[in-house]
């Protein structure tokens, strides 16, 4: 690699690790702990049953519909340096952006043709999109980047063996998408990725022959193989029972507020506005415009990757959403390679205006403008995520430090920020997150969105625990503990301090249903606790 291409690879890869650095010593957070948990104590040659079975079992109290072997690889690895420490798994999160950001730039220059300057803008612009954060600052967001980072690498060596016909390329290319469907069912588009971009970019007539076909087929076998497994493993293919007119609207909905978050940023709570598409309807006009008035014919054919990119690309990538029945950003991660490779054509676009050096100048300010805001929004998120880990460390912290000191069979009432601990009991209070395992000493309970599994396992749960400290005729004490989702303070009351705080736990023991239980808790923190 000659220096001038290096640059470029150098400043990706610089400023994935320069946005991302803050987050390697982050704490585990959210679903990390049942996953870290599970994984992490798995033999070495336990990879292979991966491929025929769901990779978390059940740690979420039900077995879902997920064969990814290769996220699952990836834990082993970074528990080897130590379960409990989250910094390896954060290290291969940062890198594995990076390696995207890089193959987002390949893909720039081979797949839309652009030149190295904006083809190194559509890799930045990859590398700090706000919406990124999830994806690389949570352990668990690997799971889309792995799968993505396969699939860029499967499409960028199928558009190289369209260039230089070398069978190995094209069986690499084949052997890397096998691996992005072990590692996520989105990736199922493969085939129409490909088919489409020889028809836009790569300006191949379809053909009703087996020619035409041939270089598809492998891609087909091995997206029908995957379905027939998943149908043989779980009875359905794409969790199409689930498919109704209530699931289409929560996609819709979802799809709108993921667009905006991927175009302008911001937290992605509001829906698509008219406003947003005049603003995106006139960019568009714009760049047609450019296009036609670009200096040379080469240019003109921009129009063929401004369409596979910004439509077709983001279409498919955002297509997968329809069946995953919630919303998250990192669900766009695939997704975000079609806009950040757009703008590397607008600018690409920009720079070839007459007259040419101030159409150069106009269109570097405008590249720097777009990549500073967003690194800054990113910035900004990233600070979010170490909030919500910073909190997540400090309440096992100090939960592990009262529950040493508390009598045996106490019951513990945990309030901690969902932000930081949605589905983390019981997996947050065990080895290796824990020095031993705290519910053999104490009795936890929280409300239904800390606990790792399904409403009716956790009232179960729940009231277990509620009744068996009840009739306990030792009489144990209780402690309930908040952590304030703001300020992280730390708010604590034991029946010792408040005796009515024994009371109003019976009450939570009596009641009559799962949800009035689960507001009960939820009011007893935020209402009685919190306040003190």
């Amino acid at each position: 690699m000659n220096t001038g291409r290096l640059i470029p690879a150098i400043a990706v890869v610089g400023v994935a690790f320069v946005l991302y650095a803050p987050t390697i010593h982050d704490y585990f957070l959210q679903d990390d702990f049942g996953v870290v948990s599970l994984l992490s104590q798995k033999p070495a040659t336990f990879f292979p049953r991966w491929f025929v079975m769901p990779w978390t079992e059940n740690i979420w109290g039900y077995v879902p519909d997920e064969v990814r072997p290769f996220p699952a690889v990836s834990y082993q690895m970074a528990a080897v340096f130590g379960a409990s420490t989250p910094a390896p798994n954060h290290v291969m999160n940062i890198a594995l952006h990076a390696i995207n950001g890089l193959l987002v730039l390949a893909i720039a220059r081979e797949a839309a043709g652009l030149a190295l300057a904006p083809a190194t803008v559509a890799a930045l612009a990859f590398t700090v999109l706000p919406i990124q954060a999830e994806s690389v600052a949570w352990v668990t967001g690997r799971v889309d980047s792995l799968p993505a980072c396969f699939y860029f690498a499967s499409f960028l060596l199928f558009v190289r063996w369209r260039s230089n016909g070398r069978r190995g390329v094209y069986l690499w290319s084949v052997t890397l998408f096998f691996a992005a469907l072990f590692s996520k069912q989105n990736t199922i588009t493969m085939v129409p990725a490909l088919m489409l971009y020889d028809v836009l970019p790569g300006r191949r007539h379809v053909e009703a022959t087996w020619a035409w076909l041939r270089p598809y087929v492998p891609f087909i076998a091995l997206t029908l193989g995957f379905f027939l497994l998943r149908y043989v493993l779980f009875h359905e293919v794409a969790r199409e029972s689930t498919l109704n007119a209530e699931r289409v609207r929560l996609f819709l909905s979802d799809s709108s507020r993921h667009m905006v978050r991927l175009v302008f940023g911001g937290d992605g709570m509001r829906a698509w506005t008219t406003r947003d598409t005049l603003v995106v309807a006139l960019g568009a006009i714009g760049l047609t415009m450019g296009i036609v008035r670009a200096a040379t014919s080469e240019a003109r054919w921009l129009w063929r990757p401004a369409v596979y990119f910004a439509v077709v690309w983001i279409a498919l990538g955002v297509a997968p959403i329809l069946m995953s029945g919630y919303y998250s950003p990192r669900h766009m991660y695939l997704a975000s390679l079609g806009w950040a490779v757009a703008l590397g054509i607008a600018f690409d676009i920009l720079r070839g205006l007459r007259p040419t050096r101030a159409a150069r100048l106009v269109s570097v300010i405008a590249a720097a403008g777009v990549l500073v805001v967003y690194a800054g929004q990113s910035r900004d998120v990233v600070r979010d995520w170490n909030r919500r880990a910073a909190l997540s460390r400090q309440a096992l912290d100090d939960l592990e430090r009262e529950t040493m000191r508390a009598r045996e069979g106490t019951l513990v009432v945990v309030g901690v920020p969902a932000a930081s601990w949605a589905f983390a009991a019981p997996h947050a209070f065990r080895p290796p997150f824990a020095a031993s395992d705290l519910t053999r000493r104490v009795r936890i309970v929280t409300d239904s969105t800390l606990h790792c599994c399904a409403a009716p396992l956790w009232n179960e749960y729940t009231r277990t625990a509620l009744q068996t400290w009840q009739q306990d005729p030792s009489r144990p004490p209780v402690v309930a503990m908040y952590w304030d989702p703001r300020t992280s303070r730390l708010s604590r009351v034991s029946d010792e301090d408040d005796p009515q705080l024994r009371t109003l736990i019976g009450l939570l023991a009596a009641t009559d249903s799962r949800e009035t239980l689960d507001s009960g808790i939820r009011g007893l923190l935020v209402n009685f606790v919190a306040l003190r």
